[in-house]
């Protein structure tokens, strides 16, 4: 299904968490980096060839809003890698504010690990399809 050394950032600051969603995506065969904050992220972005990023809303040192932000401002390609923000809040507000900020897509907690996977994929087809 996926293409060969698709490689995920999963930008997470609850262990629990960032240990489902990776344990999952490499099931898929999929390469996963982890970062427990938005500095860690944008770091590993800088040095790995990522294709899909993860990022959760509430962090420490650099929140999802603000990580986006600063992803969408490098060059291509790696300032239009996409984004899936994922947040606690339930709230419509919430889900404009990230896309609007830049996210492809938005999901909220707790996290369905096959949703995941489908809005990752879905995402990697329209980026893949489109150029």
């Amino acid at each position: 299904m996926w293409p060969e050394n698709t490689q995920v950032l999963v930008v997470e600051d609850d262990q629990a968490t960032a240990r489902i969603i990776k344990a999952r995506l490499e099931m898929e065969g999929l390469k996963v980096f982890s970062a427990a904050n938005g500095v860690e992220g944008l770091e590993l972005l800088h040095h790995e060839a990522i294709d899909l990023v993860t990022t959760d809303l509430m962090m420490p040192a650099m929140n999802g809003f603000r990580l986006v932000q600063e992803i969408r401002d490098l060059p291509p390609p790696k300032g239009r890698v996409p984004i899936l923000l994922i947040s606690s809040n339930q709230n419509e507000q919430d889900m404009i504010r990230c896309l609007a900020a830049g996210a492809d897509d938005y999901m909220t907690k707790p996290i369905s690990a096959s949703v995941l996977v489908e809005r990752l994929w879905r995402m990697h087809q329209r980026t893949f399809s489109a150029g």
